[in-house]
């Protein structure tokens, strides 16, 4: 038996397998990839042989696309018709030759739109259930807030909650979730974008003890840089939809979640109140906050203490309209300006 689970929803799919297996007593399962060698003959080794110690034998395709044109093509010569077999093939359509029948099953899987928001809530409180994780459609939102479209992260933030507790709180999803998908040096880098220096001093020394210099000063930078090429491709203004912001991270290479948070998109009852960096930001002013990070970063690698120049950074973006203006009449920052 052939089944073919078609569609663009890798999570449905591999939920989909899951629940058929628990309901197997007593099979051989098992998954092939793509780059393993010998995988066409073994499938025609169990086409003509049933499994020694179990009554049925299970193969997942797991990332058929991935198989070269010849493999599909000596894959479709296969007869499978024996009931004993079952082949799960994930692809993301099938050709026009393949039709259901007796021996060959077609299943479609499709996950929400990216900007589809409700539909995405509907979305993880219908597949949670599949875990064994009870979600209110608030618990989804902060889920869908805090993880975004990333299918794959979606099932391993459930797999926790469904370990951690049998009675999953909105309380527990901001502890559990968010300190795993946002770490202390993500909550640093937009608590200084967003100009929120309180917090940013508040962070400083678990983000020196937590993380090398050298990663720190990259992230910094890395971080500009994104917000950088959102604010050259998108104008100043106060909102942004959801398909707009996909479109930007299309184009930018920005992940989607980050792109959400810097133009300030607001997920619905969020307690959270995000911050439009394109009201706040212009090329130059990003193109100053990069020159004093590349100053940082030489001085880190002369090894200067980072506690000291992170201090120093916060009280530059503090004073950055003046030291914008120091700097046009003067010569570029050199080393031990402040």
């Amino acid at each position: 038996m052939l089944v073919y689970l078609t569609g663009d929803s890798e999570l449905r799919k591999e939920l989909y397998i899951r629940e058929f297996l628990k309901k197997e007593k007593n099979c051989e399962y098992r998954k092939i990839f793509s780059d393993e060698n010998g995988k066409i003959q073994e499938l025609i080794n169990a086409s003509m042989s049933g499994g020694l110690f179990s009554n049925r034998k299970i193969y997942d395709l797991v990332d058929f696309d991935q198989w070269s044109k010849s493999e599909r093509e000596e894959f479709s010569k296969i007869d499978f018709s024996k009931e004993e077999l079952i082949v799960f093939v994930r692809t993301e359509k099938v050709g026009k030759d393949v039709k259901d029948s007796k021996h060959v099953s077609i299943l479609s899987f499709e996950k929400p739109k990216e900007w589809e928001e409700e539909k995405w809530i509907e979305f993880i409180v219908e597949n949670s259930k599949w875990l064994g994780v009870e979600l209110s459609n608030q618990m989804a939102i902060e889920l869908f807030r805090l993880i975004g479209t990333d299918e794959m992260a979606l099932l391993t933030e459930l797999e926790k909650l469904r370990v951690y507790s049998d009675r999953i709180s909105l309380e527990d999803i901001g502890e559990i979730v968010y300190k795993r998908t946002v770490s202390k040096l993500d909550e640093f880098l937009f608590a200084l974008s967003e100009m929120q220096l309180v917090k940013a001093y508040g962070l400083i020394d678990e983000v020196v003890k937590q993380y090398e210099p050298v990663i720190v000063v990259y992230s910094l930078s890395k971080h500009f840089i994104d917000l950088m090429q959102i604010v050259v491709l998108c104008s100043g203004k106060p909102f942004y939809s959801w398909p707009e912001i996909v479109e930007i991270s299309k184009k930018t290479s920005v992940p989607i979640p980050k792109v959400a948070r810097f133009v300030g998109f607001k997920f619905k009852d969020s307690k959270y109140m995000p911050v439009n960096h394109m009201e706040m930001y212009t090329p130059k002013k990003i193109k100053s906050i990069l020159e004093i990070l590349y100053y940082i970063d030489r001085q880190v690698k002369l090894g200067n203490e980072l506690k000291i120049l992170l201090l120093d950074f916060i009280q530059k973006l503090k004073n950055l309209d003046k030291h914008i203006e120091a700097a046009e009449v003067s010569t570029p920052l050199e080393e031990g300006e402040d």
